[in-house]
């Protein structure tokens, strides 16, 4: 099976965009605009019909401005003053429309049939003849203008993929909205400015340029520069430092490379002023309450400056614009030391620009996923408990994806106990914790997530640093288990090698789950945990050790570090003396108590393998008290 391509709805989504675009900068009518969003909805979602509504100039009802599909009927009658109240007096007028864009947000109807609170699809939706929709609103920079509502002749569910693709297209149609308004109110200005001949120059030169910079800014999209080339490009247009940032403020991305200068630190947020603008705005946390740019303080030092770049200067400030996928805060861009204060027509550029990052990281998420379902279709073939089917097409698959299975891997074992937040996706913080030259391969199978790594240099840094990176992530409802399992040194291993990681993983959860466990040098013990039930293995523990562990409880002697010691020597007892720091009579006495507690001698090497294991186990089960 080859390396499937990055899916076409990302390139659909930006012939989509750059449409629309073209649409709103060949000055065509607002309803032929919203048409076009209307049509690209149906195209790229796959809905049967489409309608944008815009709230009207009291705000109390939603009308139709553009659509795709619908009957001339069903726009009259959507249309009609008394059909789509946003507010109505109850459920038996109520719409998902209006509730849409009463509380700001997506709503989905799965099927009109069985939703009871909203009384007006009873008649609007036989009309039309469609069973689910969803509505999202449209959000300008300083209010709710309507709302896109796509709608689909079969009842179904919804994803989150359809979700983002219809916010952004909301978001498209709503600064399709904004430029419409700026364009007639610079027309208006125009009109009375039109016997000052330089006043006019420059207003349509302010326009001119607006619209040279969306059209760039689209260029880049199709042209694929990647979150790297948009910034570079943003931070050359407004003269000044350009920071993206993921919602938890770690960098993606930042331009220039000469005299850049870094947004406020964390610190400089947390002051009076600059809290209350990010606040505002919702840029801080959680769902923003507006899209729009805001100017936040700062307020002494905020991290090193590179090279090239001033130092702080009193009362700068600089301008942020939230990030937004799927009405969930992902990330912030920020705006650093321009030459002057930005004009109200370079903050829409920098809000779309904020737009297009999201898309940008939609599209990388789109990527991870993609990479993750392969690297899961790989394991899946590579973990068979009788070996791979065609273990040339693993190989050939796995170095399509940069992995050479050829060479040894030590193959680890992540696995959860506890609720995983929706928002927290393991193998994004899986990969996250790795440098990209790590060689890690990585993805679920059997409800665990299974990593292979070169087995040399050592990963066990590597895989601590992950067990951190996610425990960070999921504290503290969330207990994490990492097991470093053997090394496979050819495909055959692969299996057997995740069968031992899967058992060890299971008698830690069974017993304390947590930590890093390191099983990669059990030898014959390891085939007990293959097959061995979590239960069974603490049984056979326990009984063989509680005498000693009993005794230990109750006069010392260290009778278990002893044992231990002595067994890892080889069983020799100057070896195991000077390991312990003690006289060899000392463990010589010691392996005769042990002798006399346990009835066994230890003469016999079949005994000496059941301690052996024994111990093991109750190392990997953490099992301080009394076994």
């Amino acid at each position: 099976m080859g390396v499937p391509e990055v899916p076409a709805s990302l390139r659909s989504w930006m012939s989509a965009v750059s449409e629309i675009a073209r649409a709103v900068n060949a000055a065509e009518p607002l309803d032929v605009v919203l048409t076009r969003v209307a049509e690209q909805a149906c195209l790229l979602i796959g809905f049967e019909y489409c309608a944008v509504m815009l709230a009207d100039a009291d705000r109390e009802h939603l009308q139709v401005a553009g659509w795709s599909g619908l009957s001339p009927d069903y726009v009259a009658l959507v249309s009609d003053s008394g059909s789509l109240l946003i507010r109505p007096p109850g459920p038996q007028l109520d719409s998902p429309a209006a509730r849409a864009f009463r509380e700001g947000r997506t709503i989905a109807v799965p099927d009109v049939a069985v939703a009871a609170n909203y009384g007006r699809l009873r008649s609007l939706a036989p009309a039309q003849g469609y069973q689910g929709l969803l509505a999202a609103p449209l959000r300008t920079s300083d209010e709710l203008a309507g709302v896109i509502v796509a709608y689909s002749a079969a009842a179904r569910g919804f994803t989150a993929p359809e979700i983002e693709l219809i916010e952004l297209l909301a978001g498209q149609a709503a600064l399709a909205l904004e430029t419409a308004r700026l364009r007639a109110a610079q027309q208006s200005v125009i009109a009375e400015l039109s016997r000052a001949n330089g006043e006019l120059r420059r207003g349509r030169a302010v326009l001119e340029w607006a619209e040279e910079q969306h059209h760039r800014l689209m260029q880049l999209v199709l042209d694929e520069v990647g979150l790297a080339g948009l910034v570079t490009a943003l931070a050359a247009t407004l003269e000044a430092s350009v920071t993206v940032e993921d919602a938890e403020g770690r960098l993606l991305a930042r331009a220039p490379e000469v005299g850049y200068r870094p947004p406020p630190d964390p610190a400089a947020r947390r002051r009076r002023p600059a809290r209350m603008a990010l606040e505002a705005s919702g840029v801080a946390a959680g769902p923003p309450r507006r899209y729009e740019v805001v100017q936040v303080p700062v307020v002494g030092p905020s991290g090193p400056v590179l090279p090239g770049a001033p130092g702080r200067v009193p009362g700068e400030v600089a301008w942020a614009a939230p990030v937004v996928l799927g009405g969930e805060l992902v990330g912030r861009l920020w705006v650093t030391a321009p030459p002057a204060a930005p004009a109200p027509v370079q903050l829409r550029v920098i809000e779309r620009f904020a737009l297009v990052v999201g898309m940008e990281l939609l599209k990388q998420r789109h990527l991870v996923d993609v990479a993750g379902r392969l690297s899961g279709d790989l394991l899946d073939d590579l973990l068979r408990p009788d070996g791979p089917a065609r273990p040339q097409a693993v190989l050939d698959r796995a170095a399509a994806l940069g992995h050479d299975l050829s060479r040894p891997h030590t193959l680890a074992v992540l696995a959860v106990d506890g609720p995983v937040p929706a928002a927290v996706r393991l193998p994004e913080l899986i990969r996250g914790a790795a440098e990209p030259d790590a060689g890690l391969l990585a993805g679920p199978h059997d409800g665990v997530q299974v990593l292979l790594l070169p087995a040399g240099p050592d990963p066990l840094e590597l895989l601590r640093r992950i067990l951190g990176h996610t425990e960070a992530a999921l504290a503290p409802r969330g207990t994490v288990t990492v097991v470093a399992g053997p090394v496979a040194r050819s495909l055959d291993d692969y299996a057997a090698a995740y069968r031992v990681a899967r058992g060890a993983a299971g008698l830690r959860r069974a017993s304390r789950p947590g930590g890093l466990v390191d099983v990669r040098e059990l030898g014959l013990s390891a085939l007990l945990l293959e097959t061995g039930a979590p239960e069974a293995l603490r049984r056979f523990a326990r009984g063989l050790l509680r005498p000693l562990a009993a005794h230990e409880s109750v006069r010392g002697g260290d009778l278990l570090a002893t044992l231990r010691a002595w067994l890892a020597a080889g069983c020799s007892t100057s070896a195991a003396a000077a390991a312990l720091v003690v006289h060899p009579n000392t463990v010589g006495y010691r392996l005769g108590r042990i002798e006399q507690l346990i009835g066994r001698s230890l003469r016999d090497t079949g005994v000496r393998l059941e301690l052996q294991l024994a111990l093991t186990i109750r190392e990997i089960v953490r099992l301080d008290e009394t076994p």
